[in-house]
């Protein structure tokens, strides 16, 4: 257990240190954001992601399903929701590029979703869920 909270910490270090260094070497200013909010863009934008959440929701419980009574692949579930959940920062990202006051926020949203697909797949590559699991 204490190993799976050192990988999470691990990981969210690295995705602060990456959105650090990316806004200091690309000139990236600071927005202000309320931590737990959803931080619109537009209305289409809330649309496409009310859309996006309904359709990612639909899939988690078809996967669950496939994971818990077929005989589906942990491997391949964890990476079809990474996918679905970054589809998400990638929204965002086109949004913050076509409509935003600070387009340049969209090279954070695209990192963050490469550096957690990149992640899940050394996650996968590396077995870390099967030797956590021991």
């Amino acid at each position: 257990m204490g190993l799976l909270v050192f990988l999470i910490v691990l990981i969210g270090t690295i995705a602060w240190l990456m959105k650090f260094l990316l806004r200091k070497a690309l000139d990236i200013p600071k927005v202000k954001k309320k931590v737990f909010s959803y931080n619109h863009i537009n209305n289409a934008h809330r649309n496409a992601e009310w859309l996006l959440r309904i359709m990612t929701v639909i899939a988690y419980l078809f996967l669950f399903y496939q994971l818990m009574y077929e005989n589906f692949s942990l491997n391949l579930f964890l990476l079809i929701m990474t996918l679905l959940f970054t589809a998400q920062s990638f929204l965002r990202a086109y949004f913050e590029w076509k409509a935003s006051d600070h387009p340049k926020e969209s090279i954070l949203s695209i990192a963050e979703g490469v550096l957690l697909i990149g992640i899940v797949l050394l996650i996968i590559q590396f077995d870390v869920l099967y030797k956590l699991a021991q």
